[in-house]
């Protein structure tokens, strides 16, 4: 009973993590660079351009080289927020540099990566194939004037369906630098009414988010992320289980907001008083990691001009920060409600402890052993459980071949059997139970907190949010520290197990230590080194109530 409880809890968690291994979309690596649609050159008059636009186009959007945008140069901006070091461009109107200053940390790449520029670009665009295969607003030279120390104007003229329209980008930056509003205004210039195909225009806030990583290992992927009817949703880009790349995703509701996530930031595109109608992600194999969303636009008669204004968040994934700026966004911290009380504590403790150690490694290594003595008097039941369950289990072999026709009376026997020998089969499977909740944690904190992002240990452990890769043969990643835990494993389970006759648990629990080894080879490092020395200290602890077991038969 108390073997198959303890199995039931381990396959568990292979089930919980293994899903992920097999079924998570890969994601490709490649620089290839989305068509962006040409720069076309306008007539000397607004009208001849207008006659002109009935020719075949490759998008929606024509740029007007005429007038203000003629002449324009490629500059910057530069402002600073408590929070950001931004420098703005005027070449797609967008976001060229985005320094966290709190950590030092640029969440702009600035390359041709997964085909996108790395500006936080904010774009529009007026149709499905714009959104897909780019317009040229995105490489345009914009005009642009820093209208005072937190706000930045661009403008550009563009044909909208063959008419003209002044289109504005306005930047309106906050002290802290996190929260801060970009404002569309589209304002018709010409003498006809501007209706834009279908009603509708798409939002979305850029293709790639940083810091930069070694994207081809799975906890560093980017995905796109929305809010619909209040559901948030993660889009896992390329090919998986119940998707493939080259599709398509689209979904009709309620759009709350849209964005990208990096593995320990958001960008988060948050409509103000209106809501996007439709969801739309970039899901073939070799773009961005682009979600947009469809936004109802009326038309605008001449003179007149229609605003389009969006909160923005661009932070870490910290509940607290994302609350400030909007509750409806908490749910794109990618942590669970339940396991974000117990990470905390363990990130909390880990950096209290080094500030002893000055090394993140060893604080790890000390918690572990802190962790080992809080579970010890739980370990000693477990252990003095499994004890007494070893010394029944003659007796259980006897009931087993006198009742083995009969399952219900068999039940009832071994259950009275312990019962009278006041065992409790689950007893050696409660420190492991509790102590699940900070494995979570712990893989949470490694997997979420920047804190703990390119924290070295020691010798070939160069990153314990990363696996400890030494080398590759035919590009296969070779982990040390988990054949190092799977070794350990074994050695407790010698220690420790309990024949009780059955073949097949026994077979079970012997392959255990392997199915173990497939779930954590690709696991932090952190995580792993705190799973081995859990069971380093299990063993030792074992060996020495071993002795003293046979010092007191002596």
């Amino acid at each position: 009973m108390e073997k198959r409880t303890l199995l039931a809890v381990l396959l568990t968690m292979v089930v919980w993590i293994g899903w992920f291994w097999f079924f998570e979309p890969k994601q490709p690596v490649q620089n290839i660079q989305n068509p962006i649609v040409q720069e076309t050159n306008a007539a000397d008059t607004v009208n001849k351009v207008q006659a002109d636009s009935n020719t075949t186009q490759t998008a929606d959007v024509k740029r007007l080289t005429a007038g203000l945008n003629k002449n324009v140069k490629e500059e910057t901006v530069s402002l600073k927020t408590e929070k950001f070091s931004f420098e703005l461009s005027n070449k797609g109107a967008s976001v060229s540099k985005a320094n966290y200053t709190d950590r030092n940390i640029d969440l702009t790449l600035n390359e041709k990566l997964f085909g996108a520029s790395g500006n936080l670009d904010f774009s529009v665009h007026f149709s499905e194939n714009e959104f897909f295969k780019g317009n040229s607003l995105n490489s345009d030279l914009w005009n642009v004037v820093k209208v005072d120390e937190r706000t930045v104007r661009f403008f550009t003229d563009v044909l909208v369906e063959g008419n003209p329209l002044r289109l504005e980008k306005i930047f309106k930056f906050t002290e802290k630098g996190y929260d801060f509003a970009v404002e569309y205004r589209f304002i018709n210039t010409g003498k006809k009414p501007v209706k834009f195909r279908d009603g509708k225009a798409i939002f979305s806030p850029s293709d790639t988010l940083g810091p930069k990583l070694d994207y081809s290992n799975r906890y560093n992927h980017m995905v796109g992320i929305y809010s619909i009817d209040d559901d948030y949703t993660q889009n896992l880009k390329g090919g998986g289980f119940f998707s493939k790349a080259g599709d398509t995703k689209k979904e009709p509701g309620k759009v709350d907001y849209t964005g990208i996530m990096s593995r320990y930031f958001l960008l988060i595109m948050i409509p103000e008083q209106f809501n996007g109608t439709e969801m739309i992600f970039d899901n073939r194999a070799d773009t961005g990691f682009r979600t947009g969303m469809t936004v109802d636009m009326a038309e605008i008669t001449p003179g007149k001009e229609l605003v389009k204004s969006f909160k923005i968040y661009l932070g870490e994934k910290d509940k607290t920060m994302l609350k400030s700026v909007d509750s409806r966004i908490v749910k794109a911290s990618d942590v669970s409600t339940i396991i974000e009380p117990i990470r905390y504590f363990v990130v909390w403790c880990l950096m209290g402890i080094n500030k002893l150690f000055g090394n993140v490694g060893w604080s790890l290594v000390a918690f572990s052993i802190l962790a080992k003595i809080v579970f010890m008097p739980l370990t000693k039941k477990s252990t003095d459980s499994m004890k007494k369950m070893q010394e029944l289990t003659p007796q259980i072999t006897k009931i087993k071949e006198k009742y083995k026709d009969k399952p219900d009376v068999l039940q009832k026997e071994t259950m009275k059997l312990y019962k009278d020998n006041k065992v409790n089969p689950l007893g050696g499977c409660l420190p492991l139970l509790l102590q699940m909740p900070f494995f979570f944690g712990l893989y949470s904190a490694l997997i979420n907190s920047i804190d703990l992002w390119n924290v070295p240990f020691i010798f070939w452990i160069k990153d314990l949010s990363m696996p400890d890769t030494v080398f590759a043969i035919s590009g296969f990643n070779i982990n040390i520290l988990p054949l190092l835990m799977t070794v350990t494993t074994i050695i407790q389970q010698k220690q420790t197990m309990v024949d009780t006759g059955n073949q097949q648990q026994k077979i079970m629990m012997y392959m255990m230590p392997f199915i173990l080894l497939f779930v954590f080879w690709t696991m932090p490092s952190g995580l792993v080194l705190f799973w081995f020395l859990q069971n380093l200290f299990q063993i030792v602890n074992q060996e020495v109530v071993n002795h003293m077991g046979r010092r007191a038969k002596a």
